[in-house]
């Protein structure tokens, strides 16, 4: 069956102002959603990325750079990833449709290969 990564992505403001009470209550409800989509059989996998870390290379050879980041220079920060199993992209938006992530930012579908 194919595979799609869906990519949540968001902006920096995204969750400021929310209380420590109300980022758990938004932690527990991408829980509850990634345990629904496991219940599907259809979630091959699911992380989320460490805020902050990471490293940028660039070019290869004696001329590749490493550099920390990436850095959110750009408007939207990529928060994770989900591996599921769908039909068709058509079924992979249906998977996707009541993530809770929708209400903070955006979700890219992708197709794995």
């Amino acid at each position: 069956m194919p595979r799609y990564a869906l990519l949540p992505y968001e902006t920096e403001e995204a969750f400021t102002g929310l209380s420590p009470q109300e980022m758990q209550a938004v932690i527990q409800r991408y829980h509850r959603w990634t345990k629904k989509v496991a219940g599907k059989g259809k979630l091959v996998a699911g992380h989320k990325l460490a805020d902050g870390e990471g490293r940028l290379l660039r070019g290869s050879g004696d001329a590749m750079q490493v550099t920390d980041g990436p850095f959110s220079e750009s408007k939207e920060i990529l928060g994770g990833l989900w591996i599921v199993e769908a039909d068709d992209f058509e079924g992979a938006v249906e998977l996707a449709a009541d993530c809770p992530h929708l209400e903070f930012g955006a979700l890219s579908i992708r197709r794995v290969e």
